[in-house]
């Protein structure tokens, strides 16, 4: 299969069916601890290789996904598989190899929440019965995995900020007035041990509040705490000082602006350092970056003006409707794309030219008329065209070779055809039909017409 991750899993009773159905209930938290812990040590260890994977292959188009949010389901892999050569998805496993620090569970009391240190079993089957599912991409080099989790790991000990203006210069201007534009702050209420908020209810002087960015995918926001410090004790001559944090019982109203502006400030620069570093690690690995979001996309577009004709054609192939590919198993589509590899690089050329002239369209009913011109024309016009010329060839020659075919049988009982002399006749035939199917194959739209064949 050629894929070190896999190598891994598939050895593992974390691939275990039995195992899997029954969200590992057999199984010790103990003993399911030590299996991601192994997990994420052979990932750690082998991460020079996982990105030599990924890099291997010439002038391949590769495209890293969004790690934010859900997992691509088959119909973005099969829009992607339209144009990409190869998809890097976030390994949804190593996420819960992260050991929990015992650090959050004093405050978690603090703050009066339940804590809980055990693996949400039902989440983990439900991420290893997806990479599963791909285990074929995986094998026909479409899929590729890679622990993007990791560089979103919070960090070991408690780290201290401070801010003499609330954060408030951390990001370009334009950057912050996006974010106060999609923000969303409520207060929380601590309701059995949990911690609850309603969108819908407007927002009070309080001391826990969850900030979060509309249109955001997967980041499910992040819940603040206001906490009044006091001076324990100071010692001068060791330069250390020892401070007693407690959650006050109520805040005043400056304090409170004060406090949800600089919490605000702060939940952007995660998000935007999210996404950020994301974009940068796909650099790294060679890699196109996909935003599975408008979101996401705007904020980019901040600090990323330079575009790309790689970057345009891809959006543009985003937005094109090819209702083959969704009559397809995605198993199917990537099994033709991989047994005729020059069709599908034929036919990516052919939409190159046709995508090209689109670029500069900036009205969104024109971008629209047109994209549906092209997909019409691809569908039906160079589909219909290849079959001509498929039906072209067997009038030619799939006759003799049917008729041939059909008395193969007959022929070896009655003694009407040596064996030496039937091998001669297919095996001409057999060059012929491969010499005109080649012609066929240099078609642009030979790649879709064998997609609607093989639904047929």
């Amino acid at each position: 299969m050629s894929n070190i991750l896999f190598d891994f899993l598939t050895e593992s009773f974390l691939f275990n069916d039995s195992y899997i159905e029954t969200y590992y209930s057999t199984i010790t938290e103990k003993e399911l601890q030590l299996e991601l812990r192994k997990y994420r040590e052979y990932t750690r260890k082998n991460l020079p290789l996982i990105v030599s994977e990924i890099q291997q292959g010439k002038n391949l188009i590769n495209i890293s996904i969004e790690s934010f949010g859900y997992l691509p389901d088959e119909n973005m892999l099969k829009q992607l598989a339209l144009y990409l050569d190869r998809v890097i998805i976030p390994d949804p496993v190593f996420e819960y190899t992260n050991e929990k620090v015992q650090l959050h569970v004093p405050i978690s009391r603090v703050m009066g929440i339940n804590t809980s240190l055990d693996i949400n079993r039902k989440n983990l089957a439900n991420d290893i019965k997806y990479m599963k599912g791909t285990a074929s991409l995986v094998a026909n080099q479409f899929v590729k995995y890679f622990p993007v989790s990791l560089i979103h790991e919070p960090p070991k000990n408690l780290p201290i900020f401070y801010s003499e203006n609330n954060y408030s210069d951390d990001l370009p201007p334009e950057v912050f007035k996006y974010f106060y534009e999609k923000a969303k702050v409520n207060n929380v209420e601590r309701v059995d041990g949990h911690m609850c908020y309603r969108e819908d209810k407007p927002l009070e002087s309080g001391t826990t509040i969850h900030v979060s960015f509309d249109g955001a995918p997967g980041h499910n926001g992040m819940i603040y705490q206001y906490m009044a410090s006091k001076v324990e004790n100071f010692d001068e001559k060791k330069g250390s000082i020892s401070l007693l944090q407690h959650i006050p019982d109520t805040i005043n109203e400056m304090e409170f602006r004060a406090w949800v502006s600089q919490s605000i400030n702060r939940a952007a620069i995660r998000t935007y350092s999210e996404v950020f570093n994301e974009l940068v690690l796909s650099k790294q690995i060679e890699c196109m970056y996909l935003a599975k979001s408008q979101f996401t996309a705007d904020l980019l577009n901040f600090t990323i003006v330079k575009k790309d004709i790689n970057t345009d054609l891809i959006n543009l192939t985003m937005k094109l409707d090819l209702p083959v590919f969704y009559k397809m198993s995605l198993d199917d589509i990537i099994s033709i794309r991989y047994n005729d590899g020059e069709a599908f690089h034929n036919f990516r050329t052919e939409l190159n030219s046709k995508l090209l002239n689109l670029r500069t369209i900036t009205d969104a009913n024109e971008l629209k008329t047109e994209l549906e011109n092209i997909s019409f024309e691809l569908n039906e016009v160079q589909v219909l065209e290849v079959n001509k010329e498929y039906r072209k060839i067997l009038r030619t020659l799939g006759v003799d070779i049917v008729m041939l075919t059909g008395s193969l049988i007959t022929s070896f009982c009655t003694g009407g055809l040596t064996l030496i002399g039937a091998a001669g006749v297919t095996a001409k035939g057999a060059s012929d039909y491969a010499k005109y199917l080649s012609k066929v194959k240099e078609n642009n739209g030979y790649f879709l017409w064998k997609l609607n064949k093989s639904i047929r």
